[in-house]
């Protein structure tokens, strides 16, 4: 509790700084832009940050959700995301994100970070899914097919799949951080490609010691 409630400050402390928002504003806004995935990637000393962001139009019951995909880059989470929230006219709402996309380039120190501030900022879910692909932004920056958006789409086929009881996913954020937190070298996340179809199961990413070293192919009925 008193590593969680150190955390939750210091966050808040670098939003005010940062002059960002991510909370909605007066129940009177016409427009809120709801985080539904985020994907981190990585270059050099900088990561960049995508958010998957679905906008909702209060005010017309007839205007339908939109999508769209945008992508900052800097030399910390708290940063990236501060600049996304910069380039709305409305503050996002990150108690959608769904879903959580880790590029598989990402050294083990910058999967440390995502995985602390995913502790630290309790307005993500501990629920939501870790999915591994090449370019996170590749992944999100497409039409959805099935829903509203391609986290949701992302999350539907994880569902579907499990429902089958052929693939035991195991990837939710708390899922995996309870296992790094017993000390537990090796998780998997599933491994996601998009296609001219929109996005696939495409295998299991494996990572040891917080460090992707591995796609594991899965059969093709279990895709």
């Amino acid at each position: 509790m008193k590593r969680l409630s150190v955390c939750l400050v210091a966050v808040l402390l670098c939003c005010m700084l940062a002059g960002c928002s991510f909370r909605s504003g007066s129940a009177g806004n016409d427009r809120r832009f709801m985080v539904t995935a985020l994907g981190f990637s990585e270059s050099g000393d900088n990561i960049t940050v995508t958010a998957e962001i679905v906008t909702v139009n209060s005010e017309s019951a007839k205007a339908e959700p939109s999508p769209q995909t945008l992508s900052y880059t800097a030399n910390g989470i708290t940063k990236a995301l501060c600049g996304i929230a910069n380039s709305l006219s409305r503050p996002m709402l990150l108690e959608h994100c769904g879903v959580i996309v880790i590029g598989t380039t990402l050294s083990a120190e910058r999967l440390r970070e995502i995985f602390d501030y995913c502790f630290k900022e309790n307005r993500i879910t501990l629920s939501a899914y870790m999915i591994s692909t090449d370019d996170p932004t590749a992944l999100l920056d497409g039409e959805p097919v099935s829903s509203v958006a391609v986290g949701y789409d992302i999350m539907g086929i994880i569902g579907q799949k499990s429902e089958t009881g052929k693939i035991k996913f195991e990837n939710r954020y708390f899922e995996i951080e309870s296992r790094r937190e017993k000390g537990e070298r090796v998780f998997s996340m599933p491994y996601f490609a998009r296609t001219e179809d929109g996005v696939t199961l495409d295998g299991s990413a494996v990572f040891d010691s917080d460090k992707f070293v591995i796609k594991a192919e899965i059969s093709e009925e279990m895709k």
